[in-house]
């Protein structure tokens, strides 16, 4: 070997044969050993629990490479944590424009979408989620899939999707608050067993925030939807017992008190009890028209009126408030009020059968208009195709309808049913949220009613009747990988009362919306206790299991 190769073999400069490394491959490998040392550094900060340092480490290690996808998902599940729910969606869109088949990414995705009520959006993402993953038997998933449905208010999906999570991991960590959801869902469905044994299963160790007494509240409530009032009673009083100005709990202690077929009724009390509620929570409209309710069972119509204006004038777009003034304004012969009352309760849910037998009841009273009155009955028939009470009322009124109509109209132009006396309840028009004004309005009785056009006002037709929140989700695609929904009929389900002209029917009292009240367990940071249940006063869940009928 010559003398001038001997350096080159021992580390020397290279000779003249040999090139120059890139400059560029020594710029990237920096920039790639500062990566993963920031996401070193953030990832360790991660396990100190020190969050505001572990994002900025992960923030830094974007500055050197802004597509690093380790990096985008620790900064996107950072956000999720914080509850910031569009940074995160933000981060993750980021990540599927590189990676567009990530099963996990496209779940995370669903369940930001969900917290933010993007309902539309949360459910595409967990269809993406579904198709991409290899193994789609993942518990976090099916519970955010089974939240999704439950929003939704479809419920039979929301059974499936929750009672899968326990399948495949009986210790999930959320369990308990699974059990929780499957108890609401289950007294919605009038699967009133199965609720108690869920109840009672988490009984000692109900998820947080919720306590022991929130489940006896939850417990009391399926008793009442058993009609099993005393325990019912019994369950409620143990929650007053911790808690004795429990808003709900005295609410619900008065429409108790109000049931004609428990054992301890009594008007008096029922007042009693809900005057209370209010003195706790005067806010709620449900408390004033329950309250109005009980003024009507002792025809204290005066009364019965002011309650009513208060709960509307808290929540103008109830459409069982308008019914039931519709019903007060019937009882003493105002009915063009009545009429008004009915009218703004069908353009805000026209699903309500007991609301279209009021008015055929009224058209039927008034003046003959018995073809208006077929009408009506037969949307309410149609609304609720197995209630014999109304069935045989469309029947008899076909069969009979010179002798019906001349007894109603007989019944109905005379003194006023409370015994005379009665000043003039002066109508609700044209309520939009400010108090109504308090004017004595004289109705001409000796003239028809006009014609509703019950015809424009039916569901799909052109008309502006607004659409209920759960017939809304019937809208979407039905979803491809649950079992294709079985419809549910909508409306209330009545009980048979006597068959007579005079007895326009009340919708039963909207439940607690428990929908709502377990939507408060997705993120523990935004729970509030159940006991307030103010989340019950967002929608009326006109087609959840009601409480009782009068």
């Amino acid at each position: 070997m010559s003398a001038t190769a001997q350096p080159q073999a021992f580390g020397g400069p290279p000779g003249p044969s040999s090139a120059p490394l890139p400059a560029i491959n020594i710029v990237q490998r920096l920039t790639t050993v500062n990566e993963q040392t920031w996401l070193s550094m953030g990832t360790l900060a991660e396990l100190m629990n020190d969050n505001d340092r572990a994002m900025k480490c992960f923030e830094n290690a974007l500055r050197h490479n802004q597509y690093s996808i380790p990096a985008l998902s620790h900064i996107a599940s950072l956000c999720r944590a914080r509850e910031q729910f569009q940074k995160a969606i933000d981060h993750f869109k980021i990540i599927l424009s590189l990676q567009e088949a990530n099963g996990e990414i496209w779940s995370a995705l669903g369940h930001c979408y969900l917290m933010q009520e993007n309902l539309q959006e949360a459910y595409q993402a967990y269809q993406q989620a579904l198709y991409h993953l290899k193994n789609p038997r993942d518990p976090k998933l099916w519970y955010g899939i089974g939240i999704l449905y439950d929003r939704f208010g479809s419920l039979e999906h929301a059974e499936e999707a929750f009672s899968a999570v326990v399948k495949i991991d009986p210790k999930f960590e959320k369990a308990n608050e699974i059990y929780f959801r499957l108890g609401i869902i289950y007294k919605q469905q009038a699967k009133y067993d199965l609720s108690l044994q869920c109840f009672k299963y988490i009984l000692r160790s109900p998820p947080r925030p919720l306590t022991e007494y929130d489940i006896w509240f939850q417990t009391g409530h399926v008793y009442e939807q058993q009609r099993e009032y005393q325990s019912a009673k019994e369950a409620y009083e143990l929650v007053l017992a911790e808690n004795p100005d429990h808003a709900k709990v005295l609410q619900q202690l008065g429409w108790l008190y109000h049931q004609q077929t428990a054992s301890f009724a009594n008007q008096a009390m029922a007042v009693q009890y809900l005057t209370r509620s209010l003195k706790s929570d005067d806010s709620d409209p449900q408390s004033w028209y329950l309250l109005g309710r009980c003024y009507m069972a002792e025809q204290n119509y005066n009364k019965a009126y002011e309650a009513y204006q208060q709960a509307v004038y808290r929540d103008s777009r109830n459409p069982t408030f308008w019914c039931s003034i519709g019903v007060l304004y019937f009882q003493i012969n105002q009915y063009r009020d009545a009429l008004d009352a009915y009218s703004r309760a069908i353009r805000l849910n026209p699903y309500i059968s007991e609301v279209w037998y009021d008015l055929g009841t009224l058209y039927e009273s008034c003046n003959n208009q018995m073809q208006d009155a077929l009408d009506a009955y037969q949307r309410a028939a149609d609304l609720d195709p197995n209630n014999a009470h109304i069935r045989q009322r469309l029947e008899l009124l076909r069969k009979t309808n010179g002798v019906t109509a001349t007894i109603g109209n007989e019944r109905h132009n005379g003194a006023n049913p409370a015994g005379g006396g009665l000043p003039n309840i002066p109508p609700l028009d044209n309520f939009n949220g400010e108090p109504p004004l308090q004017v004595n309005q004289t109705r001409n009785r000796g003239e028809p009613l006009p014609e509703m056009n019950i015809r424009d006002r039916w569901p799909g037709s052109s008309s502006s009747a607004i659409q209920s929140p759960i017939r809304a989700a019937d809208t979407l695609a039905k979803p491809a990988f649950l079992p294709s929904q079985r419809s549910s009929s909508g409306g209330v389900t009545a009980s048979p009362s006597s068959l007579r002209v005079q007895s326009p029917r009340i919708p039963s009292s909207p439940a607690t919306n428990d929908e709502s009240a377990a939507d408060a367990l997705i993120s523990l940071q935004r729970k509030r206790s159940l006991s307030s249940e103010e989340s019950s006063r967002k929608r009326m869940s006109i087609d959840q299991p009601s409480m009782s009928t009068d």
